[in-house]
């Protein structure tokens, strides 16, 4: 039961932290270095998801004009995003809650 709470706990500190760091770094961060997309690396064609990363990056830190040069799709993707990680956020804490009521 311990290690379940020591998880859960992790957990909430991971899904708690991400944003933060992604805040803090540079909305540039992500802006150099190779390309990890693999139509990209095989075929040297962009898929709809090229840019994604530096697109939500900029778009976190407000460069809306950047965010949408790089992936327009990142304006809908960065809101279902907040939603998926809030739920992650929601269904670990009720877990932890849970945790915590049958241990003491």
């Amino acid at each position: 039961m311990k290690l379940k709470k020591i998880v859960t706990f992790s957990k909430l500190i991971f899904i708690v932290g991400v944003p933060i760091l992604l805040l803090i770094l540079p909305a540039t961060f992500f802006d150099d270095g190779q390309s990890l997309c693999l139509s990209q690396l095989i075929f040297n064609f962009e898929c709809y998801g090229c840019g994604m990363t530096r697109g939500i990056m900029h778009l976190i830190h407000f460069n809306i004009e950047e965010a949408f040069d790089y992936n327009m799709l990142s304006f809908i993707v960065l809101p279902l995003l907040g939603i998926i990680w809030m739920q992650w956020f929601f269904k670990e804490l009720k877990l932890l809650k849970r945790i915590n009521s049958h241990s003491s």
